[in-house]
């Protein structure tokens, strides 16, 4: 869409002036756009990974759920 807009930039008979601000302004507005997908993919991605890992050790513990043995005080074990 910005890349449109870029392209009819010419034909829209701006000064020249505002001509080259917008299309340095729509430039920036892409790169902005790219970088922040490629962060949030990379966000969405690491996400998901957690997300794996904590149900495989949900999955873990209900197959071979571990039994933890009473705390037993010090009082109890010299009796």
């Amino acid at each position: 869409m910005l890349g449109v807009l870029v392209a009819l930039m010419p034909l829209l008979g701006f000064p020249n002036v505002w001509e080259s601000f917008f299309q340095v302004a729509l430039g920036l507005a892409i790169v902005v756009i790219s970088v922040w997908s490629t962060i949030d993919k990379h966000l969405t991605l690491k996400a998901k990974a957690q997300r794996r890992q904590l149900h495989k050790q949900r999955e873990a513990e209900i197959v071979n759920p571990t039994t933890e043995e009473p705390n037993t005080t010090s009082q109890e074990t010299n009796l």
